[in-house]
């Protein structure tokens, strides 16, 4: 097999949290593509994301047909191959590929059906997108020394006294990530510092990546949850690659993420990759 890949598969960064996208909605070139080649997703997503033979991304989003009212289903795959329900900073690189690559140019909102449900995000301008995110819950209040919260993806999260700790505790979140009171897919470990009031840093080692990433958008909301348990409205959450504005509103069950969304690049993936 050798030849060039016939699908262009884009690079995006939000706030540092790497995707590659591809169109596969119907008639598009993926579909021929994926069948001749027969590979799963899963095992291309490891290809994609492939540091040496990839593009060296956390993820792998493929963009579909929307179904039951949605504009866009999505087929998310971690850079590992496994899936995840949602991802907040995909979800805004998403909006803005199919704003620009997908003919929806006039459109600023898109509903995507996920595996969390409905994710709606809204194109800001100047690289900027607004995601109304899962509604977020704190499960437990204390898991081993953790408050375990749902924000769409389960985060096991907790504060440290200074965020320089968090380089020394990444064993500890690899070793919490995968506690076998949390099932077979585990949690993403997520530690957060307060810098001043309404402002945070915070970093996630998320399951699938098995490492720290630059950016986590669920991260983002359950370290603000977390943080300030609704009570202040707005929360500014850096992260390693970039700062999200977390924001709860009154009688919205649902918070709203806010941050960058940048294009990278295009590329084309040689097939002779493909074993």
């Amino acid at each position: 097999m050798k030849g060039l890949l016939p699908v262009n598969i884009a690079k995006m960064s939000g706030a540092g949290n790497t995707f590659a996208l591809i169109d596969a909605r119907l008639n598009a070139a993926w579909w021929g593509a994926e069948k001749s080649f027969g590979i799963s997703r899963s095992g291309f997503a490891k290809l994609i994301c492939d540091k040496i033979n990839g593009l060296s991304t956390d993820g792998l989003l493929f963009i579909q047909n929307g179904s039951d009212g949605f504009d866009y289903d999505w087929d998310f795959y971690n850079s590992d191959g496994s899936t995840a329900e949602m991802c907040g900073n995909a979800a805004r690189c998403a909006a803005r590929f199919c704003k620009d690559n997908l003919g929806a140019e006039s459109q600023s909102e898109f509903r995507f059906k996920t595996g969390a449900g409905l994710v709606t995000a809204e194109v800001l301008g100047n690289h900027q997108v607004r995601v109304k995110m899962p509604e977020a819950s704190i499960v437990q209040e204390s898991f081993e020394g953790f408050k375990w919260i749902d924000s769409g993806v389960p985060h096991l999260v907790l504060q440290l006294k200074d965020f320089e700790e968090s380089a020394g505790s990444k064993e500890k979140a690899r070793l919490m990530r995968s506690h076998k009171n949390l099932g077979p897919k585990g949690a993403n470990v997520t530690y957060y510092s307060e810098v001043k009031p309404g402002y945070i840093k915070a970093v996630t080692f998320e399951r699938g990546v098995e490492d720290y990433t630059a950016a986590c958008g669920t991260g983002a909301v359950a370290a603000a949850l977390a943080y300030a348990n609704k009570q202040m409205k707005l929360v500014q959450v850096e992260m390693p690659g970039g700062v999200l504005e977390i924001s709860f509103k009154d009688g919205e069950k649902k918070p709203e993420m806010t941050g960058p969304a940048i294009f990278v690049g295009e590329f084309k993936y040689n097939l002779e990759v493909i074993k």
